[in-house]
């Protein structure tokens, strides 16, 4: 029996040993060719059968030739490849870049897009990756539907950024900034674009209620990149170089146009009245005219200075880029580096900016991570620039500087001072900012699913600023030092549950965080000055001296519980509570709660549409929940102030004391303005998802509505801070992406995006004063009861009065020709704001929509992006301002001068689009304009170069592009940008055109 036993073993252990079967290979991107470091080979239904890649891609393992091994990696398709006979099995994994975007970040978490109930877009950030932009959210204008980002149009500006329309009168209407689960109170400007590897953006009620207080206007939560584990370092450069100069060529008038222009408003006496002073007059001459004589010097010298080219120049944009990441077993890193600077079109528009970036993991063990996410930035604004108002005001005829080479205070003699004053300023001004968060997650070891996460946040923003202007306080010097010092910490306790259960499955996540702001200034000046060597560097050489300090605190406290459920991957449900707590409101109301609800049904998952081949996904959501908007600090707070208006004397030869006074009424029942938003969407996907897309329609009512309502003086006071009215705001929002061609050298990508938003004021104080039986609108502060919040209400332009309408007599009295004809609205014969001013339109555009197309053909890749917003009928409409001098007099329109862009009436131009800027009528008006636009934004060219040429190198990857921004824009504007709103008569910057070009590569 022994013996039987023992030849039975033998056997055994033999045909054991021969089964086991030894196999090695090479894994590698499919794209790159680069090794793989920890990709998981496995063999499939053994779960104990294992090994990962080392770090040259190598792997080995033993195995039975019937096994089946399964080669995995995050972010790449997986492969299952049969042993059989085979010792090499090398495998070339591909990028799954599906699998990637189905990913999107939520509040406090992640989540499968598929298993999303509310309305979350994650943005594109390929599309205008080779734009030459400061801001990552410059690079997203106009393509995320209801993400509305304004135009920049100076160094290191930091745009505006809107979702889904304005929800709110008077309290914030900036969206919500969340940095890798932070609430971040920065620049976004102030942030590496590099760094940044996903911006997700939550718009409806059900997502952004995790952060309730804050969130009614959006919330954009960033994600910066991190490292992967187990990967050799990787070092990635990027640098460009972008060029730019005005989008519109307007310009100061020259010589002959200026006198020109002189002559039009001298006209019934430079021109004959025989002629319809269409004639020169042979005995007028401009001594004749109110010119100063600094204006009749030059025009007898022949003077005609450029004042425009001796203020503009190219604008530049420069950028270099450095990161390094990579990772051992445990450990993983990102590193970054930048440098940036920025010069605008109008000099010493300067802006250079540095940063700096460590994202670090650390799986210390089984159960622990700790990591940071830690940036530095430095910012370098230092410089001031010509004023531009004056600068445009400046005539030809008169220059800068006397002939000694000397600044000349007022060059044209009037009260518009030298514009090259303030640009001649020392000046510096530069801040720094810190902003770091370390955490500690734990896995709970004996319970599946449950993990604790500890989050600190430390933000710390400092600001210098100095300058000294020798010209100041009537030109006998003036300096100042002002140091703005601005903290924040954060403290966020989260707790997870995941698990699931057959089809059941579920996500549940409480949040308990707290976090305070500080914030101190102190400004110290100095005027008169009799030595002007040491400038801002010594205050005490100043005659006269002030300082002047401030300071404030506020806090924030927390609590939120979400819970997701999903069964079958087909009916989802996510509820969610979050309780808010801000100092800055009454007492009794400090407090507030924010509830949301959302369901979904994935459709493509039911029986009765499982054999629809051409459909991918068909899934319809439904979401409700109130959001919150907090007042500012010390709002519900009686607010004391000492000042020069409260010094008094109490007693007999006593010195003068500085007193207090009560300059705001406090408000025990202040409370949060609240938001209850529902939204309806489906999303779809067709045919192998060459056609994807979705649709939202939403409605949003806010109540309480923070507002400074007007009370009678005899109180003491003005206005009092309070909760009042209600407002709605109604949108919906299309994107449609498709893939016209897909061969094997080419492809054809667009993208659309479409948004229509409207908001109108549904009711205010709720008074009845006429009684007319309808609650009366605040004209005053222009809202109407129906109307939206940029309701246009003035006078009706008709056209210009003309030289006929004075000869016949038909001219209304108060008016004279070459002014606004306005409308009389109630025929009365004449103008009165009570009985002639109607609703114009409004400010707010119909629709904004982009379109954006990639093609790619083999290394090459084109991108364009076409961007517009059209105001239809009445909206999208501004005024667009006559030139506007301190006295509106003949004097001051010809001493002074005016841009190209102003096409103003005179005998000679009766059809002129603008009345005259030097007359006074009874009654005086702006035209308006329609903005909407239709503009080429975005366009590059890029080449990748083929990997087994850029390996002879050393080089993994090298890329090279050119592109160009802002390069035709098609509008009925008069001004510098449509977009901006920018017209003739304005101290900002004109929008700039920007040809770039760059490298990318990577080591």
């Amino acid at each position: 029996m022994k013996t039987k036993c023992y030849l039975l073993l033998c056997m055994f252990v033999c045909t054991t040993a021969f089964a086991q079967h030894g196999v090695k290979g090479k894994i590698v991107d499919a794209g790159t060719g680069e090794s793989l470091v920890g990709v998981n080979v496995t063999v499939k239904n053994e779960s104990s059968v294992g090994t990962i890649s080392d770090l040259d891609g190598n792997y080995s393992l033993v195995v039975s030739k019937t096994a089946t091994l399964v080669f995995s990696y995050i972010g790449y398709i997986s492969q299952e490849i049969p042993v059989g006979e085979k010792n090499m099995i090398n495998v070339s994994l591909v990028e799954d870049s599906k699998t990637l975007s189905e990913v999107v970040v939520i509040g406090y978490g992640t989540m499968k897009k598929s298993d999303l109930t509310g309305s979350v877009v994650k943005a594109d950030l390929n599309v205008m990756k080779d734009s030459p932009n400061t801001s990552i959210m410059q690079s997203l204008h106009g393509t995320v539907a209801g993400l509305q980002i304004g135009q920049t149009n100076s160094a290191g500006e930091d745009p505006s950024i809107g979702v889904r329309g304005q929800t709110t009168i008077n309290g914030s209407t900036s969206p919500l900034i969340i940095l890798d689960g932070i609430i971040y109170g920065g620049r976004i400007s102030d942030i590496n674009p590099s760094d940044i590897e996903s911006i997700d953006i939550l718009k409806d009620a059900s997502s952004k209620a995790v952060y309730g207080a804050k969130a009614a206007n959006g919330v954009l939560m960033i994600t910066s990149k991190k490292g992967k584990r187990a990967q050799k370092p990787k070092i990635s450069y990027s640098g460009s170089w972008a060029f730019s100069n005005p989008t519109v060529d307007y310009r100061p008038l020259n010589r002959e146009e200026w006198m020109q222009k002189v002559r039009d408003i001298e006209y019934e006496s430079a021109y004959t009245k025989e002629s319809g002073y269409l004639v020169p007059n042979p005995d007028w001459d401009f001594s004749k005219s109110q010119l100063n004589v600094q204006q009749l010097d030059g025009i007898e010298n022949g003077t005609d200075f450029n004042w425009w080219d001796e203020a503009m120049q190219t604008g530049h944009l420069f950028t270099d880029m450095v990161n390094i990441n990579g990772g051992s077993e445990h450990v993983s890193y990102f590193l970054s580096g930048s440098w940036t600077n920025q010069r605008g079109v109008v000099k010493n528009d300067k802006y250079k900016r540095t940063t700096f970036r460590a994202n670090i993991d650390v799986q210390a063990t089984s159960w622990l991570k700790v990591g940071t996410n830690t940036f530095f930035s430095v910012l370098d604004y230092s410089g001031e620039s010509p004023n531009m108002n004056a600068l445009i005001r400046m005539p030809a005829v008169v220059t800068p500087k006397d002939a000694d080479g000397e600044w000349i205070t007022n060059p044209n003699g009037t009260l518009t001072m030298n514009p090259f004053l303030e640009y001649m300023v020392e000046n510096s001004d530069k801040r720094h900012q810190i902003n770091t968060t370390v955490y500690g997650l734990v896995s709970i070891p004996w319970i599946k699913g449950l993990t604790y996460r500890l989050n600190y946040n430390y933000t710390l923003d400092a600001k210098n600023l100095y300058n000294y202007s020798r010209y100041e306080a009537s030109q006998q010097g003036e300096a100042s030092k002002q140091h703005d010092n601005s903290s924040v910490w954060l403290l966020d306790n989260i707790v997870n549950y995941t698990n699931s259960f057959g089809k059941h499955a579920i996500n549940a996540t409480f949040v308990y965080g707290a976090s305070r702001q500080s914030y101190d200034n102190t400004l110290a000046k100095g005027q008169q000055y009799t030595s002007t060597v040491t400038g801002y560097n010594d205050l005490g050489q100043a005659i006269i001296q002030t300082i002047r300090s401030s300071a404030y605190k506020e806090s924030n406290l927390y609590q939120m519980l979400r819970t997701s459920y999903n069964y079958d991957s087909k009916y989802l449900l996510t509820a969610t509570l979050r309780r808010d707590g801000f100092s800055g409101f009454a007492e009794n109301h400090k407090f507030g709660l924010f509830p949301s609800v959302g369901l979904g049904w994935v459709l493509s998952r039911e029986a009765f549409l499982s054999e629809a081949e051409f459909m991918d996904n068909l899934k319809l959501r439904a979401s409700f929940g109130v959001t919150g908007n907090q007042t500012s600090r010390y709002s519900s707070l009686a607010k004391v102030e000492l000042n020069a208006g409260s010094k008094y004397v109490f007693g007999d030869g006593a010195s003068t004391s500085i007193g207090s006074t009560v300059m705001r009424m406090s408000n025990k029942d202040l409370k949060w303005e609240t938001t209850a938003e529902y939204n309806v969407g489906i999303d779809f996907s067709f045919f192998k998802e060459r056609l994807t897309g979705s649709i939202d329609f939403y409605r949003a009512t806010t109540k309480n509505l923070l507002w400074d309502v007007i009370i009678p003086t005899m109180t003491g006071f003005s206005s009092v801070r309070s909760n009042v009215g209600k407002l709605q705001n109604t949108g919906l929002e299309i994107v449609l992406g498709g893939t016209p061609v897909k061969t094997k050298d080419f492809q054809w990508n667009v993208r659309l995006n479409f948004s229509t938003n409207k908001n109108k004021v549904v009711s205010l104080l709720g008074q009845d004063t006429d009684g007319d039986g309808k609650e009366d609108d605040l004209v005053a502060s222009g809202l109407f009861i129906g109307e939206s919040l940029g309701t246009i209400y003035d006078y009706e332009v008709e056209g210009i009065w003309q030289l006929a309408d004075k000869e016949n007599g038909t001219i209304m009295k108060g008016f004279y020709p070459g002014t606004y004809k306005i409308k009389d609205q109630n025929g009365d014969g004449e103008i009165t704001a009570g009985e002639d001013r109607v609703i114009l339109g409004h400010k707010e555009p119909a629709y904004m929509m982009g379109i954006s197309n990639d093609f790619s053909y083999k290394g090459f890749e084109l991108r364009f992006f076409i961007n517009t917003i059209q105001g239809g009928k009445n909206g999208y409409r501004s005024k667009i301002a006559k030139p506007d001098y301190i006295g509106k007099s003949i004097g001051n329109a010809e001493n002074l001068s005016w841009l190209t862009a102003y096409d103003y009436w005179s005998p000679r131009n009766p059809n002129a689009k603008f009345a005259t800027a030097w007359l006074s009528p009874t009654v005086d008006t702006n035209r308006m304009q329609n903005r909407s636009f239709v503009r080429l934004q975005d366009v590059s060219l890029s080449y990748n170069f083929d990997q087994r040429w850029t390996k002879k190198l050393g080089v993994s990857n090298l890329r090279l592009f050119i592109s160009g921004q802002n390069l035709l824009t098609f509008t009925g504007w008069d001004g510098w940008d449509p977009e901006a709103g920018i017209g003739f008569t304005t101290d900002s910057y004109p929008v700039m055109r920007t040809y770039a070009f760059g490298i990318d590569l990577t080591f």
